[in-house]
């Protein structure tokens, strides 16, 4: 399972730039001094409502229409935004119950961004029509490649917490749930005498009220990501009806309070955008493969906004600036067509104005800009990694929010980056790459396919798996405490016990290893270290045992290897680090 070497592709390179903000006569500079340094795309738009419409009756295209002239005389790409990521003032004077609410009944104030409600449908309606008067005004100018909804939906980590909203929640478990009597069973909301018996009495769950049930607090994440995938619907279907193609949004890291399952909201997408600012290697390599997803090339990956200069430090710190061209070379290798810096001249107004850009107030291109120049050249000849066909990795948005959502008292693990960091890490030592997908991506013609931390079953799951392993593959899966339903609940069947209809299991018993606690082992005479989340004392599981693990004065194996039709079922018994994971990988 080697990995196949392409030739080089072209990715080109930009930057983010304001020209509603920016003296006209600034404009034809600054992209000039972009294009010596070898830049050739732009990102423009995202904040410019107040631009087109400085009020409810004016409308002002006519600068953009300029600036499109002067970007394509250069010879740039262009990614035009729409705008409702800020709304303006004048807005809130038609709609005062468009203000967000936080947590406290507090009304968010203007003069910030995602200071909305976004269950608001008159707003919604507003924003299709700005949507579409930008793109009537500009959809003939030859230099606009793609459009961009809003800015980092979701961003900033705000929740609205207003009745409009809270209504929403309720009326969206009302037709996934049909009843009340179904919802009750199954958040099984007897516990505490929390049952329903009106939508009305459902509330959003909040962070600061950890005692929230598990289950209302995994729906409500799933209900975010359908809230804003309707947000982001509106504007992109009106868009697409009038003629637009290469409609996408920018996510953002894994990392921040981001309530999108991507593999939902990837039909909707025509390129995967992601605003990109994870500088760790193996995190930053795993956020764009996991965009990729299991068929790389049937959506093309747009970097829409990566680190530039400094945040909030006006590029006047040292540091160290090789890690631009590390992270462009990630993108380049990840196969991204657009590589676009925020931002191209830094602000000398707003909230933003201590971030760093390509160039600095006064249009000076310095260290950071050279930095960029030096790494686009070096980047130009880095090949594409191309990951296996035959394996994929399972990366779950419901096990993550179930584990973010699911109390873990004393116990600090983190699913997403224990994928991402000892999984994925492990698989790329392994193969040089790996395909990420959802559980619902196995098929029988999968030879490898990894889905660590069966936390939490997903519907047709095991049935996948279960084709893959009687057609000839090998499914990795790991033990946990308990497997969990699709409502977060912990089914009341022993661990790993949907296996049981598949093959014989020797019994066990699971215990959790203190966070100093840690268990030698040998893998094929490779000495390893285990870590300190899960673990097994077994005995009598004779052929099936892989390694040795020795705890507590038991001894058990590292893992059970268990045949199942042409192929086989690997249950790691005991969290491996990165380098034991890589060894059993190869040695599968």
């Amino acid at each position: 399972m080697g990995v196949l070497s392409f030739d080089p592709i072209a990715m080109k390179i930009g930057a983010s730039y304001y020209p509603e903000i920016l003296p006209k006569a600034d404009w034809e500079r600054d992209l000039g001094v972009g294009r010596d340094l070898g830049l050739s795309v732009l990102r423009c738009g995202e904040f410019a409502w107040s631009a087109f419409a400085q009020d409810q009756d004016s409308w002002t295209p006519e600068w953009a229409l300029e600036f499109l002239d002067v970007a394509a005389r250069l010879g740039y790409d262009v990614i035009w935004c729409t705008p409702s990521a800020t709304p303006p003032p004048y807005l809130f004077d038609e709609w005062p119950d468009l203000h967000g609410v936080n947590i406290d009944g507090h009304t968010v104030p203007v003069g910030l961004r995602r200071h909305y409600c976004p269950s608001h449908s008159g707003y919604r309606a507003r924003c299709i029509e700005i949507g579409g008067r930008i793109f009537q005004s500009l959809m003939e100018h030859t230099a606009i490649k793609g459009w961009q909804i809003d800015n980092e939906l979701a961003g900033d980590g705000f929740t609205c917490w207003c009745d409009r909203c809270q209504a929403a929640f309720q009326r969206w478990l009302r037709e996934r749930y049909g009843s009340l009597q179904a919802l009750n069973k199954a958040w099984q909301t007897g516990v505490w005498s929390q049952v329903y018996t009106r939508w009305e009495q459902i509330p959003i769950p909040a962070k600061i009220f950890p005692s929230h049930a598990p289950a209302i607090r995994l729906d409500y994440r799933r209900f975010r990501s359908h809230n804003w995938l309707a947000f982001y619907n509106g504007q992109a279907d009106a868009l697409r009806k009038l003629g637009a193609r290469s409609v996408t949004t920018n996510f953002f890291n894994l990392t921040w309070d981001m309530p999108f399952d991507h593999w939902q909201w990837r039909p909707h997408l025509d390129a995967i955008g992601v605003s990109h600012y994870m500088e760790e290697e193996t995190a930053s390599r795993f956020q764009l493969a996991e965009l990729v997803g299991p068929q790389p090339g049937d959506k093309p990956l747009w970097v829409l906004e990566q680190k530039a200069g400094q945040q909030a430090a006006q590029n006047l710190f040292p540091e160290d600036l090789s890690r631009i061209e590390r992270h462009l070379r990630t993108c380049k290798e990840a196969g991204a067509e657009y590589a676009i810096y925020w931002h191209l001249r830094q602000h000398s107004a707003g909230c933003e104005m201590e971030h760093g850009a390509v160039l600095r107030h006064d249009g000076r291109a310095t260290r950071i800009a050279e930095a960029i120049r030096d790494a686009i050249q070096k980047v130009e000849a880095v090949e594409v990694k191309v990951a296996p066909a035959n394996a994929l990795l399972v990366f779950s948005f419901q096990q993550q929010w179930a584990n973010e959502s699911h109390p873990q008292p004393g116990t600090p693990f983190d699913y997403r980056e224990e994928i991402e960091q000892h999984w994925f890490g492990a698989a790329c030592d392994a193969f040089g790459a790996i395909r990420i997908g959802a559980a619902d991506h196995v098929t029988p013609q999968h030879k490898l396919v990894l889905v660590p931390h069966f936390a939490m079953l997903e519907p047709g799951c095991q049935d996948r798996l279960h084709a893959c392993a009687m057609a000839g593959g090998t499914v990795v899966v790991t033990a946990n405490f308990g497997a969990r339903d699709f409502q977060n609940n912990v089914l009341r069947e022993p661990p790993l016990g949907c296996f049981s209809t598949w093959t014989d299991l020797p019994a066990f018993e699971m215990f959790h290893l203190k966070d100093s606690y840690r268990v030698p082992g040998t893998l094929h005479d490779l000495q390893v270290a285990g870590r300190q989340f899960w673990a097994l004392p077994l005995r009598n599981c004779g052929d099936a045992a892989i390694g040795c693990l020795e705890a507590d004065g038991r001894a058990g194996p590292l893992a059970l290897r268990l045949g199942i039709g042409l192929g086989k079922i690997i249950i790691l018994l005991t969290s491996l680090d990165r380098t034991g994971l890589a060894e059993l990988l190869r040695r599968l």
